[in-house]
């Protein structure tokens, strides 16, 4: 009868266990590193539309610089505070 409840609790465990990392890792910000050109330059092109529909200007080449620099900045922070 014990036998019956260990594996129970295992069970239970290792999908507490398993939704628990999957949510952490869900959560966790990814890097600048981590996102491919081809990701950079649809959210540049996404963001240089958008800003143009509200009425201002952001060329697609000014917002892929600013992205670029952004990733700078985090990883310089991240130096500094290490």
């Amino acid at each position: 009868m014990t036998e019956q409840y260990i594996g129970w609790a295992l069970v239970v465990g290792l999908a507490i266990g398993g939704a628990l990392v999957w949510f952490a890792i869900g959560r966790l910000p990814r890097s600048g590193e981590e996102v491919p050109p081809k990701e950079r330059a649809a959210e540049a092109e996404w963001i240089s539309r958008t800003i143009n529909k509200r009425g201002g200007m952001a060329p697609n080449d000014l917002v892929e610089e600013v992205l670029e620099l952004h990733v700078e900045y985090l990883e310089r922070q991240a130096e500094e505070s290490a």
